[in-house]
């Protein structure tokens, strides 16, 4: 899959997806992230790829959706889940925050394209002002990669990085094997 045509082609969206693997059974097994950076074309992406046993688990991405004139103007910022037969997306989530530290900016949930997304909890942390996008519970179909766009309004200080927590929870087919992945990663933003 050339990932960098196919986030072209998606304009940013960010949604759900689901992902494959194998693995034993009645258990839960914690997937760590291979980080892949990209930035031909003016494309600016990360890719987050789980893996168990060498095999591709699941594909967590995030797309520069804008890029402004500096890093005080408003910008898009897209994330996804790669879809993948092997695996089945049970939740997510994503804390978002930036600057790493100061005042936060204005993180902006964009309205998906498709249907409203029944458990999708979004909203502000307090403490530590990061902004929560989540789905605690995904719908049983879960057969398409899933994008969630959002606009980022920088307010006392430059947009330079955000700071990503991500947690997600995925089954195998026979749901007797559980994949479960907590990342923290930094997206270095860009300007034109």
């Amino acid at each position: 899959m050339d990932r960098r045509r196919f986030l072209a082609a998606t304009a940013i969206p960010v949604g759900i997806a689901t992902a494959g693997c194998s693995a034993g059974s009645g258990r839960t097994i914690e997937l760590e992230a291979d980080t892949e950076r990209q930035d031909g074309g003016r494309q600016n992406e990360t890719y987050l790829t789980y893996r168990h046993d060498g095999e591709e688990v699941r594909v967590v991405g995030f797309n520069q959706g804008s890029f402004p004139q500096s890093l005080d103007d408003q910008f898009g910022f897209g994330l996804f889940i790669e879809y993948a037969e092997s695996t089945t997306l049970e939740s997510f989530r994503f804390d978002l925050r930036t600057p790493p530290t100061g005042e936060p900016a204005d993180i902006y949930l964009a309205s998906p394209s498709g249907g409203v997304w029944p458990n999708l909890t979004y909203g502000r942390i307090e403490g530590n002002g990061a902004t929560r996008i989540a789905l605690s519970d995904a719908p049983d179909v879960t057969d398409e990669t899933v994008f969630i766009n959002t606009i980022v309004e920088p307010n006392a200080a430059p947009a330079e990085r955000i700071a990503i927590d991500l947690e997600i929870k995925l089954a195998a087919p026979d749901v007797s094997t559980k994949y479960h992945a907590e990342t923290t990663t930094t997206f270095e933003l860009e300007t034109r």
